[in-house]
C-alpha cells in the first residue's frame, strides 16, 4: 500500500489540480464502456480484480436493497432500505465509515463539506436523508436511477429563472422525509481546505419551514481518503476506477455539529456564513489546528 502524503507546514494547503477550461468527455456508449474498462484491466490486472469484486458486492447490495426498497414503496410504508443501500455501499467501496456526535433524526437540513460521490454512500448511509445535487449527475443512467430511488432534487445553478421551482422541489422533499442535506461548496475538495460556500442554495431556508432545524456536518477522511478526493480534471469513471481497486479500506468520519434554529438567522448570507464558520472550524480542529480557509 502507497505510503500516505505528508505536507509540510509551508505547502498547506496543496494546491488543488486546475481545471480551468476543463470540459467533461461525453458519456461513453456501452461499447466505448467497454472498451475503456478492457484497457484499464489490461493496464492494471491487481486493480482490476479489485474493481470485480466491489463491483459484484455493490450488485449484490443492489439486487437486495432495491426491490425491497420498491415494495415498501408500492405498500406506502416507510422504506430503511436506501438507507441501507447507501451505507453497505460505503462498506463495498473500502470506506470504514465513523459517526461522532448525534445527528438530529427529523426536521434537519444537513449541511456539509464535500470530497466525492462517495460522501452520499458515507452521509446516506448515517441518516438516511435525501440529497440536493447538480443535474449534470442526471446524465449518468445508472448513477440517475440510484438517485431517484433516494429522491435526489436536482437542482441547476445556472437557471436564475428555475430557481423558484427548485425551491418548491426541495420545500416538498422536506415535507416527504424531513432530512435534506446540502453541499454548498458545489463542487469536490479534497479534505484540506473548504471552498467558499453558494449561498442562494440556503433560499429556501429563508424562512425555514416550520419546525427546521440546520446541523453543520463535517466529513473528514484519513489520509488516504483525501487523496481519492475527486478533483481538477479526473472524471468519475477515473476516479471510481482509483477508489474501487485501491487495496484495503480508508476511514470517515463523520462529525455531526451543534444544530441550529435557521430562524435565528433570517438572511441567506449570514445563514451559509453561519453554517461554514462552524464547518471551517471543526475540519480545522481535525487537521491539527491548520487552517482550512
Amino acid at each position: 500500500m502507497a505510503e500516505p502524503t505528508i505536507f509540510a507546514d509551508t505547502d498547506w494547503p496543496p494546491p488543488l489540480p486546475d481545471a480551468n477550461g476543463f470540459v467533461a468527455p461525453p458519456v461513453p456508449g456501452v461499447g466505448g464502456a467497454l472498451a475503456r474498462l478492457a484497457r484499464a484491466l489490461a493496464a492494471d490486472p491487481g486493480g482490476g480484480r479489485r474493481v470485480a469484486a466491489r463491483g459484484l458486492w455493490l450488485l449484490a447490495v443492489a439486487a437486495l436493497c432495491v426491490p425491497l426498497h420498491m415494495a415498501c414503496r408500492r405498500l406506502g410504508l416507510p422504506s430503511p432500505w436506501a438507507r441501507r443501500f447507501l451505507g453497505w455501499s460505503a462498506r463495498a467501496c473500502g470506506i470504514r465509515v465513523r459517526s461522532i456526535g448525534q445527528p438530529v433524526a427529523r426536521d434537519v437540513f444537513y449541511i456539509s463539506n464535500h470530497l466525492s460521490w462517495t460522501d452520499a454512500l458515507i452521509l446516506g448511509g448515517q441518516t438516511g436523508t435525501v440529497f440536493v445535487a447538480q443535474d449534470g449527475i442526471a446524465i449518468w443512467p445508472g448513477l440517475a436511477f440510484i438517485c431517484r430511488l433516494n429522491d435526489t432534487i436536482f437542482v441547476n445553478r445556472s437557471d436564475r429563472m428555475g430557481v423558484p421551482a427548485q425551491i418548491a422541489a426541495m420545500r416538498t422533499q422536506f415535507t416527504r422525509h424531513s432530512r435534506i442535506a446540502m453541499f454548498p461548496e458545489a463542487t469536490c475538495s479534497d479534505g484540506r481546505r473548504l471552498l467558499p460556500f453558494k449561498a442562494p442554495l440556503f433560499a429556501m431556508l429563508i424562512p425555514p419551514p416550520p419546525g427546521a432545524t440546520l446541523q453543520p456536518v463535517v466529513i473528514d477522511c484519513d489520509e488516504a481518503g483525501r487523496n481519492l478526493a475527486w478533483v481538477g480534471m479526473e472524471t468519475g469513471a477515473a476516479n471510481a476506477w482509483r477508489l474501487l481497486s485501491r487495496p484495503g479500506t480508508w476511514e470517515a468520519r463523520v462529525h455531526f455539529l451543534e444544530p441550529f434554529s435557521p430562524a435565528d438567522t433570517p438572511d441567506r448570507k449570514a445563514l451559509s456564513g453561519r453554517a461554514r464558520t462552524a464547518i471551517a472550524e471543526k475540519l480545522s480542529e481535525t487537521l491539527g489546528g491548520r487552517p482550512v480557509a
